[in-house]
Order: structure tokens, then sequence, then C-alpha cells
């Protein structure tokens, strides 16, 4: 979000300055409008020399849970029959993030000036997103604004639903695994070391797998530092790579094929895409401008990518399911249902329908996961720590060899 000064004239011809933020330049002259600035003669980016202030904005980062709440809250009101700007003053009180908090009073204080919701919303691109927006916008022009809230409150809470269980496949063994490299790192660092001195107290030599552990409990001792620091790095290193959009594709193609977990990123990524690109049609919007927002939304870059190349073919005329049917990354039954909404002019439901089954699909999926990994992770757990214990004990059972 950046700065802009601007020097203008309003609609009674009196000289107005000051500053306004907006994503770019286009955007900050379509707010000077909609404030009534209706003629710009200057408006320059405010690019200060050195930052006063450090940025700590991402304590308070906009979850999509938070934009669900909101969603409702503001759906509910204007159901009831309360006017925007009330509701929205309503619902800031009731934020506890301070930068939600913010953004809501700006939004109200937008609409009260004159402007309209969805430029007011522009103003947050990346809060909000494009999708939020574009259907907002879609609903002022046609007056359906409560029907789009309720509209935008189904589908969020679908796509918070299916995140949260993505979430909960992924997070158990990589808590266990986190978990269990503490256990023995904590085990070679302070554990062996006593079973070390002992053995070297008696002398003689150690069986093959207890002296493997010991230097391994001796390497992690000398270089523990230089290990977290190489890990902090290397996740670092991960995080800026993923920003080059070549790397990101490779990254993404990598866990499509990962045994069982690509199989349930791609099942969401395409439940995600359906639901998205039936609820842009259904609100109106044209299938170029629809595909290119479900492309936006996307979480993986292969996806991504294929979801632009359908957009650019059906854009020359081709139609989506024979587009769709070029990318083996789409599956089967969309690519049919697509076909079958097309010719039944029922596009928006057969995608809908889609959306529904692959929820389920992730759900099943998830369930049968988390009843694998369990007896999985402990097993593995157990082992590890099982080969441990039996090969620091292993020299016990040959004591008469070890006292000489």
């Amino acid at each position: 979000m950046a700065i802009y000064t601007y020097v203008g004239r309003d609609v009674l011809d009196r000289r107005r300055k000051g500053k306004i933020e907006a994503d770019n330049e286009e955007l900050a002259r379509e707010l000077l409008f909609s404030r009534g600035i209706v003629r710009i003669e200057k408006l320059k980016e405010d690019k200060p020399f050195f930052k006063t202030e450090l940025d700590f904005s991402f304590l308070n980062r906009v979850t999509l849970k938070d934009i669900l709440v909101f969603t409702r809250q503001l759906y509910a009101m204007v159901h009831a029959g309360i006017p925007i700007v009330t509701a929205l003053k309503v619902i800031k009180d009731q934020i506890t993030n301070k930068r939600f908090k913010q953004i809501t009073e700006d939004l109200a204080s937008h609409i009260e000036e004159g402007g309209r919701f969805s430029t007011a919303l522009s103003k947050y691109r990346n809060t909000f997103g494009n999708f939020y927006i574009s259907m907002i916008k879609a609903a002022e022009e046609s007056g359906t604004l409560e029907e789009t809230l309720k509209r935008l409150s189904d589908y969020l809470e679908k796509i918070e639903k299916l995140r949260g269980k993505i979430k909960s496949a992924l997070f158990y063994p990589v808590f266990v695994l986190v978990i269990t490299t503490i256990i023995i790192g904590g085990i070679l660092v302070f554990v062996v070391p006593t079973f070390k001195t002992l053995y070297e107290d008696l002398g003689g030599e150690l069986p093959a797998l207890t002296q493997s552990i010991i230097n391994t409990s001796n390497f992690l001792r000398n270089y523990i530092d230089w290990i977290v620091l190489g890990f902090v790095v290397t996740v670092v290193m991960l995080v800026q790579l993923r920003k080059i959009k070549q790397v990101r594709y490779v990254m993404d193609s990598f866990l499509l094929h990962l045994p069982i977990f690509g199989e349930l990123i791609l099942k969401s990524n395409i439940a995600s895409f359906s639901r998205t690109l039936s609820s842009t049609i259904t609100s109106g919007l044209n299938i170029l401008d629809a595909l290119s927002i479900a492309g936006e939304t996307a979480n993986n870059e292969v996806l991504r990518k294929a979801i632009d190349g359908v957009r650019e073919q059906v854009e020359k005329g081709i139609s989506i399911s024979v587009a769709l049917s070029r990318y083996k990354v789409f599956p089967p039954m969309l690519i049919n249902m697509v076909a079958i909404g097309e010719e039944a002019g029922t596009l928006d439901e057969m995608l809908t329908k889609v959306a529904d089954f692959y929820e389920e699909e992730v759900d099943r999926t998830v369930d049968a996961l988390t009843s694998l990994i369990e007896p999985m992770m402990m097993v593995f757990i157990g082992g590890i720590i099982g080969f441990i214990i039996i090969a620091m004990y292993l020299p016990i059972f040959k004591m008469g060899e070890l006292l000489k």
C-alpha cells in the first residue's frame, strides 16, 4: 500500500490537496474522484528516504476466518434493514484485530463520504482478494448486495472448512515429527554422553551399533550451533525461493506427486476452483473474468498455470470442457460435469456439485489419513527410541568382554 500526495479541484472548483493511501496510481485517482476531486492537477507517490517506523502488521494479519465472521455479521445487519455504514460501525466495535478494526473504520468512512463499497474494499485488495471485491462490485451493479453477502458467507465458510481439514491432516504428522526430533535430540545430547563416560571407564571395544550412536551424539554436541543455523538458513532460503514463480511451480509439482498427500492437495484445490468459478458465474461475471479470479485464488502454481491456459483457450472460442481436457491436472469428473453443464446451460450448478463431491472426498481422505498416520507415527517413534536404547544397552550384555 503506497501513499500519494495530490493536488486537485473539487466540483465547486475549490483547490484541494492532501495525501491518500492506495495500491497504485490508477486506484488513487479512482478514490479521489469518488471523494469529489473531479480534476487532478498533481498526483505523486510519497517515498520517504528512511522508514521511521517498523512494520509489525504481520502480528495483526487478517485471516480468512476474520473475513468470514465480518461477512456473516454484515449480511445479518443488511438483511435486517440496517444501513451499511451503520452496520460497519457496529461490526468495527466487535473486532479485536487492530488492523482489521482500522480497515473496517476506513470502509465506513469512505462510504459515508459518498464512495462505493467495492471501491473502498479495493484499497485493501491484499486483505479481501479480487474474488470478494468482484462479487461486491457485481452486486452493487445488479442491486443484489444482500443476496451476494449471503452467498459470500456460504462460500467463505466452505473454503474455511476445507482449509481447516487440510491443515489438520498436515499438522498432526508435522507436530509429531517435531516432538520426536526434540526428544531424540535430547536423548543424544544429554543421555548418551552418560553411557559414553561409563563405557570409557570400563574400557574395551564397543559394538559398532553403540559406537555409531555415540559418534552421532558427539557430532550433535560439537556442531549443534551450526546445525540449527543451517536449518534456519535452509528454511529462509526455501521461503525466498518460493517467491520465484518458476521455483514455486517446481515445488508445487513435487507436492502433487507425493503419495496420499498429493491427491489430498489436488482434491482440495479442485474443490476450491470449482466453488469459486461457480460463485463468480452465479454473480453475473463473464466466464473470462470468472476464470481469472478462480486462477488467482488457486493455492497451487501448477493448477494456477493450467487455469490461465484454459482461460486463454476459452478466449479463442474453445469450450471450457475441451480446454480443461488438455491439462492432465484436471480430473475426468470435473471435465465431464463441465461438459454436461455447458450443454444444459447449468454450468454453475454442475460446478457446485463438483465442489461438493471433492469436499466430501477431502473429508474421507483426511479421516483415512488420520487413522493411518497415528499408528504409523507411533511405530516410527517407538522404533527410533527402541533402536537407541538397544544400542546403548548392548555393551552391558557383553560386559565380560569390556572388563579387561
